[in-house]
């Protein structure tokens, strides 16, 4: 009978591997639904994806493979979405790129009632985005769309400045964004400064520090913070060229990702940079600090939307619920060091996102009461939000890619400079030693002659 049974199972094996050679079916277990993200990089806690598939199973019943990629730029996620080529369901861009999105008619409104979770987020970040996110006008939906029916935040945050407290004086700090441009005039900040290499975020500084010295140009000394960072005419783009031009002999250049790297390494003393990235950092260097100039700035969020061509809405939905839980929006703040936007509120209420608090180390009061972490977004009428730049956006990159390219040439002057006075030292050196040499032979040859003619001397 062994025998027997054994021969049966090889010719049923064999028979199985034949089918699934035929019908491309495998013995491995394949995903029966796939949920595709697109995200920035370095921005969620990696092992989340793996256990929301497992979630999704244990729910839904189904097999769930999760194709998550990123991306460096809104930008260069603008243009995957305008191509078409992929098909996306979730992605997570910044407000001003949603704005674009939904211009273009690339969005699909929410159902909220199909997020659980919803009611986590904070409140004031809708209020927000109220404010300035209406009466975009949406393909297919109408002329008063609103963006708070169509994102989910994640994420949010300041644009400040993050400096090294061992260096920085009171007197710099005193001075507002003018730290950027060293206009208290550090000599150890010379050459220490960085920008970020983003038009959007480098312009804000730059109108403030307008603002700071009073230069504005006539008519524009009334705008708001909101208006000033959203104003990108002809008149201020000039004037915000002339000022970042002014800049690049202090800066050591611009960066988007390294940053923090040369901050906590101190080979970079200040840094314009964004809350979470100098809160990162300020875990990793103790003489580190980061502030917002009292003068204004800008404010951010990040969040989760849906495109109208997303091919698993359901996962899609159970994602951002996900994501919207306590403890999960504790653990993604703890991995990444940005603010979440699910409120402190339900954080603080939440037993299990106080422990994975205190499992990192830090005392729940000075955390959630932290300005840097926290700051007060209700009454602040000093942090506008940037709003995409419309037709206007060509102009102002053009404008950007000229501060750039100065930056550059006045490199390569000073690094023409450096080789004229370097090749200038060599040469007066070996002017030098030729002539030291030439000095030393002369006096050489004299002593012998004078020794000769002393000994004929008194051989005489």
């Amino acid at each position: 009978m062994k025998k027997i049974f054994s021969l049966s199972l090889v010719v049923l094996l064999l028979s199985a591997v034949l089918l699934s050679g035929i019908t491309g079916c495998s013995f491995a277990e394949e995903p029966e639904e796939t949920l595709v993200i697109y995200n920035w990089g370095d921005y969620i806690d990696e092992d989340i994806e793996e256990e929301f598939e497992e979630y999704y199973e244990s729910v839904i019943g189904k097999k769930l493979d999760i194709v998550y990629s990123t991306f460096e730029t809104n930008e260069i996620m603008i243009t995957t979405v305008e191509k078409g080529e992929e098909v996306i369901d979730l992605i997570c861009p910044s407000e001003y790129a949603i704005q674009k999105l939904m211009e273009g008619g690339y969005l699909q409104k929410l159902d909220y009632s199909k997020i659980s979770t919803y009611q986590n987020v904070d409140a004031e970040i809708y209020n927000k985005v109220k404010e300035v996110f209406t009466h975009i006008n949406v393909p297919g939906e109408g002329e008063d769309e609103s963006m708070a029916d169509y994102f989910v935040p994640y994420m949010w945050g300041t644009l400040g400045i993050l400096y090294n407290a061992d260096v920085v004086t009171e007197a710099d700090l005193a001075e507002g964004y003018g730290l950027l441009w060293n206009s208290a005039g550090n000599p150890e900040l010379e050459g220490k400064i960085l920008m970020k290499d983003s038009i959007r975020d480098s312009y804000v500084a730059a109108v403030m520090r307008l603002k700071e010295l009073d230069r504005l140009p006539s008519g524009y000394e009334t705008l708001s913070v909101q208006e000033l960072i959203n104003t990108v005419d002809d008149t201020l783009l000039q004037a915000v060229e002339e000022v970042l031009a002014e800049q690049s002999y202090a800066l050591k250049g611009y960066e988007v990702d390294f940053g923090k790297a040369q901050m906590t390494s101190n080979r970079a003393y200040v840094d314009l940079a964004w809350s979470g990235d100098a809160l990162w950092a300020m875990e990793d260097g103790e003489n580190l600090d980061y502030f917002v100039p009292e003068i204004g700035g800008n404010i951010w969020f990040d969040g989760w939307v849906m495109l109208k061509n997303a091919q698993n809405v359901r996962a899609a939905y159970m994602f951002i619920d996900y994501l919207c839980r306590p403890d999960i929006a504790m653990r993604n703040a703890m991995a990444i060091g940005y603010t979440s936007a699910v409120d402190k509120e339900a954080l603080m209420a939440s037993e299990e996102a106080i422990a994975i608090l205190e499992e990192n180390e830090y005392d729940v009061e000075e955390f959630f009461g932290d300005e840097r972490r926290y700051p007060d977004i209700a009454s602040a009428t000093t942090l506008g939000v940037m709003k995409d730049f419309g037709e206007r956006n060509s102009a102002t990159i053009e404008m950007w890619e000229r501060v750039k390219s100065s930056k550059q040439n006045n490199m390569w002057i000073l690094w023409v400079a450096i080789a004229v006075v370097g090749a200038g030292a060599i040469g007066f050196g070996v002017y030098y030693l030729v002539s030291h040499r030439a000095n030393a032979y002369r006096r050489l040859i004299k002593t012998a002659e004078q020794i000769r003619l002393e000994e004929e001397g008194t051989e005489q």
